[in-house]
């Protein structure tokens, strides 16, 4: 304490002590240069440069589309892991994806909860085929696609929604959907 009120009084008595540089603050700015070079847009590129960045933007641009649209038609499986004919159609769903990658598939996996955990650990060499499920337990994608049995196909094809329950040749289907 007393060295803290020896230094009050110092400041008090001497106000030279106090601006002896502890407390003062220093000017750090940085100075601009007004290098016309260093400010030039990057429109000002090579001409070879300009070319390839306009092709890299292209390419992009032209994958980035066709993403997009790559997936005009969809099937979506509807299982229920205590029903037998599961694995069938799911096994049926990942061949059709293999000869068919522009198609986008999906599954959903409805039921209740009651021993889900188990039920998804007896099944789980299902969801390592390269298929993306997602689970309805409340029972709503179900109504709103009109399910009432699985394992049950929603094909969307051509802006058209179609549904096939039990275990369905897909390429067979799809081909007299083309008719």
């Amino acid at each position: 304490m007393r060295i803290l009120g020896v230094t009050f009084i110092m400041f008090l008595l001497f106000p030279a002590f106090a601006s002896a540089g502890f407390f003062e603050e220093k000017d750090t700015s940085v100075q601009e240069s007004a290098c016309s070079e260093c400010k030039s847009e990057p429109i000002n590129l090579n001409p070879d440069l300009k070319e390839k960045v306009a092709a890299i933007e292209k390419t992009i641009s032209n994958s980035f589309n066709k993403k997009e649209n790559t997936y005009s038609n969809e099937i979506v499986l509807f299982i229920d892991l205590i029903n037998s004919s599961s694995e069938g159609a799911v096994n049926a769903l990942v061949k059709f994806k293999k000869d068919n990658p522009t198609w986008k598939v999906g599954g959903v996996i409805v039921g209740t909860q009651k021993n889900l955990k188990e039920k998804l650990l007896q099944k789980q060499k299902l969801f390592s085929k390269g298929i993306e499920f997602s689970i309805d337990l409340s029972g709503n994608l179900v109504k709103e696609s009109g399910i009432y049995k699985t394992p049950a196909y929603v094909i969307t094809y051509d802006g058209k929604q179609y549904k096939f329950i039990g275990q369905v040749d897909l390429d067979e289907t799809i081909s007299r959907l083309d008719k």
